[in-house]
């Protein structure tokens, strides 16, 4: 008897695991193609459309990061989704929003590549490591745009993700 409930409770496992690693390969095919229906541009794209292809690319990644189970990919993702938000309304680390847009969108591929071939996530593009870097200067500006403005909100640190 204590076998067959060991097995039963192996399927239900094995059910489990493959649900959530169907669910991660649908988040990292959402997350990539929402590149491909947001298009953003690096020259030539007015503003307005590079903020709407933006912010909808930042909703799909802040969305489906929560899928992915391998948590430096989350991370990662996480972070690239933190860049793209504060790229809609600010300067993200003397870089344009086309600038942003455009590098995310080849650090993402890059990363999603490198994990579907079941490879070490590589170091960031240049340019993308170059914001990475920079992170914590981005988010002290970022802060102070929001006193500023009159707000209290803390922008919560990315660690939680």
């Amino acid at each position: 008897m204590e076998d067959a409930e060991m097995a039963r409770s192996r399927a239900i496992e094995d059910d489990n695991r493959k649900e959530k690693d169907d669910r991660e390969r649908r988040a990292a095919e959402n997350i990539l193609s929402a590149y491909l229906e947001n298009p953003i541009s690096l020259v030539g794209q007015p503003r307005e459309e590079a903020v709407l292809s933006v912010i909808k690319i930042g909703t799909v990644l802040g969305f489906e990061q929560s899928f992915i189970i391998n948590s430096e990919l989350r991370q990662r993702v996480a972070e690239i989704c933190y860049f793209l938000d504060l790229a809609a309304v600010s300067d993200v680390g003397g870089y344009s929003l086309a600038e942003v847009g455009f590098l995310s969108r080849s650090e993402t591929r890059m990363l999603i590549g490198a994990w579907a071939r079941g490879e070490v996530l590589p170091d960031s593009i240049e340019g993308w490591g170059e914001i990475r870097r920079s992170r914590a200067q981005i988010e002290a500006r970022w802060q102070q745009k929001l006193r500023d403005a009159g707000l209290r909100v803390v922008v919560p640190p990315l660690s939680i993700y």
